[in-house]
């Protein structure tokens, strides 16, 4: 399963006068923040590095540094080694490759920056994999980098994307989907002799009609939060798929994120197109684009932060 987890870095300097301890990104101490997250990025950009104290390889890659826009995104390639694990062909159960402790799984992670001029917050969007990402990994870095620079410490917290887009909270729930789902033993018996391998529960409402809001599935006591709470033991994951008066889509995880009621967004297929189970760098531009208007427009209302 691939998700977007947005946050937010701020720089807090104990120096400054209190109303100014949250520096303005574009002028930390005389530096930039989109500057200093390009030269970091610069410094990993050609062969993989290992990290010896994870166990990790890591890379950045097909990187675009977009000064007009304020934005930096592409891929941050990373994969862990130091085990030897057999790998099989699906469809034949026969192994086709023998993993040494020094072979590493590369697994393409999106990154992408937003940090607006003269405003004391940006913005971080990361990819995740399987509920694995390189948030931790990123920041151990980075925020080293950084403290060497500017002699102050970057601080990246998770967004939550309720806060910053209200309007989703009151969209009619559409759909419901339970990934993974084995609650019913004679139906999955039956879909694995077909070679389905993994299946997926599908809830949708009667014609013209919806189940719910989005903040249904957040309050307690609702039939729609029971509904999730019964669900759960039935699947993985239990996800619902939002949508808006003007016919746009989202798709949430939903009644099971440790880190807010709505942290992560899943990425929706009819949005992002995804090449041999990837997804691909250009439809992750367009949605992060569209998420990071919503987020100028409720956050930073009154301020003028154009996008080229």
């Amino acid at each position: 399963m691939h998700a977007l987890a947005p946050y937010m870095f701020r720089c807090y300097n104990p120096n400054a006068e209190k109303e100014q301890r949250y520096s303005a990104l574009s002028n930390i101490n005389n530096h930039d923040l989109l500057g200093l997250l390009n030269e970091f990025i610069d410094k990993y950009k050609t062969d993989f590095v290992l990290s010896e104290e994870t166990k990790q390889v890591f890379r950045f890659n097909e990187v675009v540094y977009d000064e007009a826009n304020r934005e930096i995104y592409g891929w941050f390639e990373s994969g862990y080694y130091g085990t030897k694990t057999d790998i099989i062909n699906i469809e034949t159960g026969v192994v086709d490759f023998e993993k040494t402790k020094n072979n590493a799984e590369i697994i393409r992670y999106y990154v992408h920056f937003y940090i607006p001029r003269n405003v004391n917050e940006g913005m971080a969007f990361l990819h995740t994999y399987r509920g694995d990402g390189i948030k931790t990994l990123f920041m151990r870095l980075f925020s080293e980098y950084f403290k060497d620079t500017t002699r102050l410490v970057i601080q990246m917290n998770p967004l939550a994307y309720d806060k910053a887009i209200e309007k989703w909270m009151d969209a009619i729930a559409k759909e419901i989907k339970v990934t993974k789902f084995h609650g019913v033993r004679d139906l999955a018996e039956q879909a694995k002799k077909l070679g389905h391998n993994e299946q997926e529960l599908i809830i949708k409402p009667p014609r013209n009609s919806g189940l719910g809001k989005l903040r249904d599935y957040f309050s307690k006591d609702t039939e729609q939060s029971q509904l999730v709470e019964v669900l759960k033991s039935y699947g993985e994951v239990v996800k619902t798929v939002v949508e808006l008066g003007d016919g746009r889509k989202r798709t949430f995880q939903i009644g099971t994120s440790v880190r807010g009621a709505v942290c992560e967004i899943l990425f929706d297929e009819e949005q992002v197109v995804f090449n041999d189970g990837m997804p691909d760098l250009n439809s992750l531009n367009i949605l992060v684009d569209s998420i990071i208007l919503e987020y100028n427009q409720l956050l930073y209302r009154g301020l003028d932060l154009r996008r080229a």
